[in-house]
């Protein structure tokens, strides 16, 4: 009985995150090299952050320098977490029902 392969540092959900946030090419590419470690579950979403902020980058919807893109990224964090906070409440209301 083969034991699961443990999952890369940078494929697991905070530093992926960080990754794609920060330059999605890269962690597009990082995902390529990562795919068959990467869990079944997460392969999706990762590729669809990746591929979004990759274009993101290239059409240069992001302003350029460091400071720009980490305010973007803390911006963009924020609402994605009020969103999946409020998300989760109704849902959780709905269940509740």
């Amino acid at each position: 009985m083969e034991l699961p392969k443990p999952t890369p540092f940078l494929m697991r959900r905070v530093p992926f995150f960080f990754l794609y946030a920060l330059c999605g090419p890269i962690a597009l590419l990082i995902l390529i090299i990562y795919w068959r470690d990467t869990p079944t579950d997460d392969r999706g979403p990762y590729l669809f952050f990746s591929v979004v902020f990759s274009l993101f980058f290239i059409t240069k919807l992001i302003p350029d320098g460091l400071l720009s893109i980490v305010i973007f990224s803390a911006t963009y964090t924020f609402v994605l977490f009020v969103t999946y906070i409020i998300h989760g409440r109704k849902r959780h209301h709905h269940d509740d029902e």
